[in-house]
């Protein structure tokens, strides 16, 4: 039931399949001031010749570079409004990201806006968003969490083998306190092991590393019953994202 161990994330996630199956929360409308620095994106991908992206995911393919600035060029304006090129350019830009965000990362390890802490989908996501993790593992990650701590972030083991030797599970993806500091994302170990954000990251650091990415997808480990079993290792974290000191 209980992690036991520490454990490292593997950039694996460029394996994954691009079905979408996310249920983390709806993206919202961007706000005027991410319009106009995607704008801005925009601009910079025509001036620069560039008309896709690095991902090694199937991407949504850009407006034509060359038919972009010719666009923008026959209806820009002294006043620099933007234009009816401009406006269809920003459009398929976020829905490339999104559907970057949702089938793989735009850069592995690469922060990204996601989520709340509000709500245990919305902590979900914000996890991997900062993990630079795509929100397709959002429902297995849910799966893990609902099988180890029913969604309780202040859930303490007090009946198995790691409680009998004094280093009870915790939070909600049930981790000992070993485990935690090896496996959070640095920047949130002084969150503590009962944030729910902070213990998501260690969490699911420490099941791809001793496991797979494919088993977080699928929401965990099984026996030949298809019985839920957990999750453990050993290994320390070297995925780039750093460790806690």
């Amino acid at each position: 039931m209980a992690a036991v161990a520490a454990g490292a994330v593997l950039p694996a996630v460029q394996a994954l399949s691009t079905a979408h199956v996310a249920d983390a929360e709806a993206p919202q409308a961007p706000d005027p001031a991410s319009t106009t620095a995607a704008l801005s994106l925009a601009s910079q991908h025509r001036a620069a010749g560039t008309a896709g992206h690095s991902s090694s995911v199937s991407p949504i393919s850009m407006p034509a570079t060359s038919t972009g600035t010719a666009r923008h060029a026959a209806s820009s304006s002294s006043d620099d409004e933007p234009s009816a090129g401009d406006a269809s350019d920003v459009s398929s830009m976020l829905k490339s990201i999104e559907y970057e965000r949702e089938n793989g990362p735009l850069e592995f390890g690469r922060p990204y806006e996601a989520g709340n802490e509000r709500t245990l989908d919305g902590q979900i996501a914000k996890a991997l968003g900062l993990m630079g993790l795509p929100q397709r593992l959002a429902p297995g990650v849910k799966k893990i969490i609902m099988r180890e701590s029913t969604g309780n972030a202040d859930a303490v083991n007090d009946w198995d083998s790691n409680a009998a030797s004094g280093t009870p599970s915790k939070g909600l993806m049930q981790l000992i306190d070993t485990t935690f500091r090896n496996a959070v994302l640095p920047e949130l170990a002084d969150r503590g092991i009962f944030d729910p954000v902070a213990n998501i990251t260690a969490g699911v650091r420490t099941m791809i590393a001793n496991h797979s990415i494919d088993d977080v997808l699928a929401g965990g480990l099984r026996n030949s019953s298809g019985n839920y079993i957990g999750y453990g290792g050993s290994a320390i974290p070297d995925d780039g994202l750093g460790l806690a000191d």
